[in-house]
């Protein structure tokens, strides 16, 4: 009796542990579904994003969608309509922390003092209405994870495809630079060649704790403004980390609009480090 006792004990013990087993290997496979599909990593991605982190340069995985997610900052990038003649828009939140400290990292290597296009030869000068530095982003550094990121985020809130858009350029105002009003469409016929002409442009914001610097637009309404610790009337756009600015050089009728004038106002203090994008008719060849 006892000897049939401790078998059926046995078998017990041993179905009980089999059980068990079986339960953690399938939490196991579960789990391990979820990392693979993105449940979890999504969620870390989406936090990174939060703190300046960008997921992509850390190899999470995701599915298509939260790659998408990601990509577009959805959830953390605000619009806000600020003028409709001109149109203009501020996007909060557009980059990440990361993504401005990469764009900063990249260009001030080789950054050089800006140039104006000269509206007989098409070709870059130098001159008083711009005092800042630059560059450009090469084409080879557009096929960099970060840059696709930033390209396609500004295709997408803009509606103007990828291949439409110039190469990025980098931008740095030290104190008492600044950029005279003026007009981001072309008046010469040399750069409407490749591309046509220039329809919007975006203007991103890369540095923090900067006095003066605000991006202004002089036909924007007729409320007063400050623009480099002066009293203006028009629309000033402080430049803050993060955010950028999208506007429109032509009108809804398909021509160029005048009341896109826009400049940048003296920095008082601090560096206002910058990234525009313009955006053309067509596909740049």
């Amino acid at each position: 009796m006892a000897t049939a006792m401790r078998i059926v004990l046995g078998l017990l013990t041993f179905v009980t542990l089999g059980m068990i087993i079986g339960a953690l290997v399938q939490l196991a496979y579960i789990r391990k579904l979820e990392d693979t599909y993105g449940t979890e990593p999504t969620l870390r991605g989406l936090r990174g994003i939060q703190h300046g982190v960008n997921p992509l340069a850390k190899g999470i995985s995701h599915l298509a969608y939260d790659k998408e997610a990601v990509i577009l900052r959805l959830g953390y990038v605000k619009p806000e309509v600020v003028s409709w003649s001109p149109r203009i828009i501020v996007f909060h939140n557009f980059l990440s922390t990361e993504e401005c400290d990469y764009l900063r990292g990249i260009a001030k290597p080789r950054l050089k003092v800006s140039t104006v296009v000269d509206a007989k030869t098409g070709k870059g000068m130098k001159s008083d209405v711009r005092t800042s530095s630059g560059t450009f982003l090469s084409p080879d550094e557009r096929s960099y994870p970060i840059i696709q990121a930033i390209e396609k985020r500004i295709s997408v809130y803009s509606q103007v495809p990828v291949q439409n858009g110039e190469l990025i350029q980098v931008l740095r105002y030290q104190k008492s630079e600044l950029y005279r009003p003026h007009h981001d469409y072309f008046a010469d016929q040399f750069n409407i060649k490749a591309g046509g002409q220039r329809i919007a442009t975006m203007l991103m914001y890369l540095s923090d704790n900067v006095e003066g610097g605000e991006t202004y637009f002089p036909m924007a309404g007729s409320n007063e403004c400050s623009c480099g610790g002066k009293t203006v009337k028009g629309l000033c756009v402080k430049p803050t980390k993060g955010s950028a600015v999208l506007f429109w050089s032509m009108g809804l009728d398909g021509e160029s609009d005048p009341n896109s004038l826009h400049g940048g106002c003296e920095v008082l203090s601090g560096e206002k480090w910058s990234a525009t994008k313009w955006m053309r008719e067509r596909a740049i060849s």
